[in-house]
């Protein structure tokens, strides 16, 4: 657990440590604005793509070869981007990291399925899930900490020694897992998943920028989704498929899946534009925003600690009821927050979604691991984890569509309402009110201060609309998740029976 622990480790922080630098590499390294959506989004698109062969992998291989063979690369790529003197170095080793990324986490997954017994699984993952939500949100902290006081290059290079020592801890305390060979590996089918994940991926990243009406956008999505009816066609046949259909004959995986994509699809999509509010309409530094989410990060952490013994006693279904239910109060609660508010009005919204994700985080994956056989413990991880990347990606996409649509038009009713000019309202383009959405201020020239103050006061307005209308959205996309937990049922009691040798 140990030596799983410290793997899953370097790709849980760097995730929204990344976040925090984004800022100074436009100073250090001019990047553009396109320069980091892409820093970010090849992380997404390498990882989304390659999760699924990340565990086929480690079948093949043996996990335990595939898993630290990510940590060394993942250290790799992140001493590249510590190193790196332009934009497009950085970019090529985010790639990278999202490779050897994917190859940790589904492969840590993947080697716990194996590893614990029923008995003790959900415990285990129980354990997986406080890591990940513990380091994730340490990572604003971090990495803050390292900018102010040393250089943004740190923020990355400090994974080169946790990489070090979760490899000597995982050569010494992992066993070597078996390998599941089969006569011929499935290329076709992991051409297919590949090229449908990266389209899809693809196509969801650049609507909220380019529109979903764009042909560009739809070519995208629609050849992503004829690749994976393709793909599905593909496993149906193959002798040894990439991704066994017969995981999905089950209902509590299938709707396990559903839950991923659900829950992530909310918090990823509504933390996004609260990170925003924090920063840009609150005016926190990206530090300050670190310690506004940490009551979020030690609810999510206490929420994934209890919730263990609770899949042992009672089975996944409860805390993924309660969890999803608890979701939709947070998101709830933070439709009425306000600029400038007390450090309690914003600590118990966050702590009631950090408790909600909590209890699903942990229990969606032991709704899919746990009723999976440990032969297909890789696609299985394979396959919750992809289902985690593009719930949040989708999360991303929609209500970023949804958000620009609802501040425009706010934005204009204020506009209109403040008295301004036509001719000023005129000047104000397409860009400048998109950047309303991310809580910008547009600049017209020329304009006299009071209009600017206007401005201002509108963009205000505009933005805690749209912010309060995707928070509605994210409750609305809870309540869901709260009747699809119904249908789960308990692990099936599956002892492990000698997987090592």
């Amino acid at each position: 657990m140990t030596a799983i622990a410290l793997g899953v480790l370097i790709v849980s922080l760097d995730g929204t440590i990344t976040a925090v630098a984004n800022p100074v590499l436009v100073v250090d390294l001019g990047a553009s604005l396109s320069g980091l959506q892409w820093i970010t989004n090849i992380y997404l698109l390498a990882m989304a793509a390659t999760l699924v062969l990340a565990g086929k992998l480690g079948d093949r291989f043996g996990r335990r070869s595939v898993f630290l063979s990510g940590i060394v690369g993942f250290g790799v790529a992140s001493a590249g981007i510590a190193l790196a003197h332009s934009v497009e170095m950085v970019i090529f080793s985010r790639l990278g990291q999202g490779v050897f990324g994917a190859l940790i986490v589904t492969n840590a997954l993947a080697l716990l399925r194996s590893l614990f017994s029923e008995a003790t699984l959900p415990k285990a993952l129980a354990v997986f899930a406080s890591l990940i939500g513990a380091s994730s949100a340490a990572g604003p902290l971090i990495g803050g900490l390292l900018i102010e006081h040393t250089s943004w290059r740190w923020a990355f290079l400090i994974n080169v020694p946790v990489a070090a020592i979760s490899l000597a801890a995982g050569l010494f305390l992992l066993p070597t897992s078996k390998k599941i060979r089969s006569a011929k590996f499935d290329i076709l089918g992991s051409i297919m998943l590949t090229g449908s994940l990266l389209a899809v991926t693809y196509g969801l990243i650049k609507a909220p920028e380019s529109g979903w009406a764009d042909w560009h956008v739809i070519g995208w999505l629609v050849g992503g989704i004829l690749a994976g009816l393709f793909f599905v066609e593909i496993e149906r046949r193959a002798p040894d498929p990439l991704v066994p259909l017969r995981l999905f004959a089950d209902r509590s995986i299938t709707l396990g899946v559903i839950l991923t994509i659900i829950s992530f699809f909310a918090l990823v999509g509504s933390l996004f534009f609260i990170l925003l509010f924090l920063q840009q309409i609150n005016g926190d530094s990206p530090m300050t925003a670190g310690l506004h989410i940490l009551p979020m990060s030690v609810a999510n952490v206490a929420a994934s600690s209890s919730c263990g013994w609770i899949i042992k006693r009672y089975g996944a279904r409860p805390p993924l009821f309660v969890g999803m239910l608890l979701s939709a109060a947070g998101f709830m609660l933070f439709t009425t927050i306000e600029p400038h508010g007390s450090y309690l009005s914003l600590a118990i919204p966050f702590v009631v979604l950090g408790l909600g994700i909590g209890f699903v985080m942990t229990a969606s994956v032991q709704a899919i691991l746990g009723n999976a056989d440990v032969a297909d413990a890789g696609p299985a991880a394979g396959v919750h984890q992809t289902s985690l990347q593009v719930g949040g990606i989708l999360g991303t996409a929609v209500l970023g569509a949804v958000m620009a649509s609802v501040t425009a038009q706010k934005f204009h009713e204020t506009l209109v309402d403040n008295n301004i000019p036509n001719s000023t309202a005129d000047q104000i383009s397409d860009e400048a009110v998109r950047a309303v959405a991310q809580g910008t201020a547009p600049t017209v020239t020329g304009d006299d201060p009071t209009t600017s103050h206007v401005l201002q006061s509108a963009t205000e307005v505009a933005f805690m609309h749209g912010l309060h209308t995707t928070m509605w959205v994210g409750a609305l996309v809870s309540l869901v998740g709260v009747f699809v937990s119904i249908g789960i049922r308990r692990g099936r009691t599956t002892e492990v029976s000698t997987p090592l040798h």
